[in-house]
């Protein structure tokens, strides 16, 4: 997000100095049309890269889960925050209506899971190419179709729904220009869209507000609805997926801890 500080509207002003304190780097994600996707490319939707060694990832009721996101790190402008290779793949259950979120354990990898690849075979014939469909009535996934991404390293800064915005700029409830000051802010910056790193968005509450553990957790995949191009993303009711991680976990390509959250208006 491309913002100028200097040109903020008059209600933030005041607050140039404490908003700036708060960007991250991020990368964007723009979702393109795409008929045709190598099988280990980056995509949201579509097949993902699976050996044939490997066993097609499932709930433990034995319900195949659907691929939301690959994200091969090869792909990515030069950073110094995620792995230089390997795959990480996002997949949750089309079978929930939850879409296999746990809301006592955002941490359960059962009706979601992470899946790295540290290393990836580019020979076909040990790579499977049979793959469950997701349609009929008892399907409720939040996915339809696939897109090929296109990343660009960008700047995020906090949106007014994170949990420690009061702490990081100012309580906007506390204020007697609660209106003006949250139609300004919400005007000049959110955290919608699509991303690795940087701030979430939420359309309800941040799921780290109430759980002090996960608090030092930071955004690691951002999928937001999006009916725009030939992929169709609709979490709930126009809603938002994301997943935390905690820095060291990242740093050490640690996936198994990932906090699953998606809420909608």
């Amino acid at each position: 997000m491309s913002i100028n500080l200097n040109e903020l509207p008059v209600a933030l002003q005041a607050y140039k100095q404490q908003i700036a304190a708060t960007k991250k780097d991020s990368i964007e994600i723009s979702l393109l049309p795409a008929e045709h996707l190598e099988i280990w490319q980056s995509k949201v939707g579509g097949h993902p890269y699976l050996p044939l060694v490997q066993q097609y990832p499932q709930s433990s009721e034995g319900e195949n889960l659907q691929l939301l996101a690959q994200i091969n790190f090869a792909e990515l402008p030069e950073n110094n925050i995620y792995p230089q290779s390997g795959i990480l793949q996002f997949f949750i259950n089309p079978h929930d209506d939850l879409y296999g979120m746990d809301f006592d354990d955002q941490q359960k990898q059962d009706g979601f899971k992470i899946i790295f690849h540290d290393s990836i075979e580019h020979d076909s014939a040990n790579l499977q190419t049979n793959f469950p469909s997701f349609d009929g009535d008892d399907i409720y996934s939040p996915i339809a179709g696939q897109a090929a991404i296109q990343f660009e390293k960008s700047e995020s800064y906090i949106d007014m729904n994170n949990f420690d915005f009061a702490e990081k700029v100012t309580d906007p409830y506390d204020r007697d220009d609660e209106e003006e000051f949250c139609d300004e802010y919400t005007e000049v910056i959110s955290a919608s869209g699509h991303r690795l790193g940087g701030y979430p968005f939420f359309t309800q509450t941040d799921p780290r507000e109430y759980n002090e553990s996960i608090q030092d957790y930071v955004l690691l995949l951002q999928i937001d609805t999006d009916d725009a191009g030939e992929i169709d993303i609709m979490w709930g009711d126009s809603g938002v997926g994301n997943f935390f991680i905690h820095p060291d976990d990242l740093a050490k390509r640690d996936f198994s801890k990932v906090v699953y959250n998606w809420d909608c208006y």
